[in-house]
């Protein structure tokens, strides 16, 4: 059932954000001038989650907003809390809360208001995977970078060991996921993102990881797809808070572990020997 408390906060949520875009162009005048402010840095990182962790996941909202505009509204939102870990430029900001903020009172509010005391219908249930409706399908999420090639052939490997069948995307040539992209994560049972190192980040024994494997991540939460999630040792963020689901860590010094860890996420019969 859908209640005023929960209209009203995704109200102040969109007005937040509106708040906050003002107050990053009177810090910063200039739209190239990097965000260090930590103030900012933080709200930023509020504002996202609110949505990722509050108000996305919540059955009520998921059944009465379109898939897809959640799906979109769940990648902009991480962008900014990606943004707000690193000292991205004002203007990326700027981008993702007009891509936020444009069409949000049409596309969330107006249906949440008008389906206000009803049990929302589930309108795009097709698009979510309930308990008993398995399927050997996988979408694979990784970096491109052919030094990562090793750790993403062996993901591969081990679930098409076991049955799987993997479909992956194509390397990113803007700054969004391109339909074809989402239409395969769509279509797979299951979503495995590798996140594997990236750049060093400065004073840190630590790394970031493809952004792209981030969005599209956040695409497939959405989605009510099933995740699995390998991440290499010294990743920073797979995501924030909306990230903290189970995941698999591994070194690329020694891959050998990493089909034993896929092979204990499934419930695995033995029927045999092969004729």
């Amino acid at each position: 059932m859908i209640d005023d408390q929960l209209i009203l906060g995704i109200e102040r949520l969109r007005d937040d954000l509106g708040e906050f875009k003002s107050a990053l162009r009177r810090k910063y005048k200039l739209p190239k001038r990097q965000v260090t402010a930590q103030e900012l840095k933080k709200t930023a990182a509020q504002l996202a989650e609110k949505w990722l962790v509050n108000y996305a996941p919540r059955s009520q909202v998921a059944d009465t907003i379109s898939s897809n505009d959640l799906g979109n509204l769940n990648v902009h939102f991480q962008r900014l809390l990606t943004f707000s870990e690193q000292a991205a430029k004002r203007s990326r900001y700027d981008d993702e809360i007009k891509k936020i903020l444009n069409g949000f009172t049409l596309t969330v509010i107006v249906p949440l208001k008008q389906m206000r005391g009803q049990q929302p219908e589930e309108h795009w249930e097709a698009q979510r995977i309930g308990p008993g409706e398995f399927r050997p399908t996988a979408f694979l999420a990784h970096s491109f970078d052919p030094a990562d090639q090793a750790v993403v052939g062996c993901v591969t490997d081990s679930l098409g060991t076991i049955g799987i069948k993997v479909f992956t995307g194509e390397k990113p040539r803007a700054n969004r996921i391109s339909e074809k992209v989402k239409k395969l994560i769509d279509e797979q049972y299951l979503f495995v993102g590798v996140f594997t190192r990236r750049e060093k980040l400065s004073h840190k024994n630590k790394w970031n990881t493809s952004p792209w494997v981030i969005d599209e991540k956040a695409y497939a939460v959405a989605k009510g797809r099933k995740l699995i999630l390998l991440k290499e040792a010294g990743v920073d963020s797979i995501g924030g808070i909306q990230g903290d689901y189970e995941f698999v860590e591994f070194s690329r010094k020694n891959l050998a572990p990493i089909p034993i860890k896929i092979l204990q996420i499934f419930d695995l019969s033995i029927n045999g020997l092969r004729p």
